[in-house]
């Protein structure tokens, strides 16, 4: 508003500009509805900045096909490892009568501990990665109202075009 049609609202004068001002105005009327949907708006906005960050996540998923490939490596070595862990049984049977194999057994034992600490790690180092996949299942579940809320908003814009179309002809 202009400053002399603040001085003619408070004054009272009932001028041209004052009869245009309590027009109604179509525009207005509606984004003062939709006002209080602007800050909501700007937060979904933010979502698109979200897309890249996404993309990258995407690309780091394909460490899971070789990981997967290589578990399936250490399963069949851990088959082959079966037979030597059914001997190291019977090995220390045979150590109460025979101490020097011994070395053989603590070397055997060395292997499996060294082998689990390994396994482990891998298993932790997958742990920030199930967490992220939990994070993730947690906000898709958040977000399904996003496609049904879209759709009904559409539904509802394309209704009022077809009204106001029908209305002008």
């Amino acid at each position: 508003m202009i400053l002399f049609d603040i001085k003619a609202a408070l004054s009272g004068s009932d001028s041209p500009m004052e009869e245009h001002s309590k027009a109604f105005q179509p525009n207005l009327a509606v984004s003062t509805v939709f006002e209080q949907a602007r800050p909501l708006q700007e937060q979904l906005a933010q979502i698109t900045s979200i897309a890249e960050p996404m993309r990258q996540l995407a690309q780091l998923a394909n460490v899971f096909k070789p990981l997967r490939e290589f578990e399936a490596q250490i399963r069949d070595l851990a088959k082959v490892l079966e037979p030597m862990r059914n001997f190291q049984e019977r090995l220390r049977q045979v150590l109460k009568q025979f101490t020097p194999l011994g070395a053989l057994d603590q070397e055997l034992d060395q292997l499996c501990v060294a082998f689990s600490e390994s396994l482990r790690g891998l298993a932790a180092s997958l742990e920030p990665a199930a967490a992220l996949q939990d994070r993730l299942a947690h906000l898709a579940v958040a977000f399904e109202p996003a496609k049904t809320l879209r759709q009904e908003f559409s539904t509802l814009a394309q209704s009022f075009e077809r009204s106001s179309q029908s209305l002008s002809r």
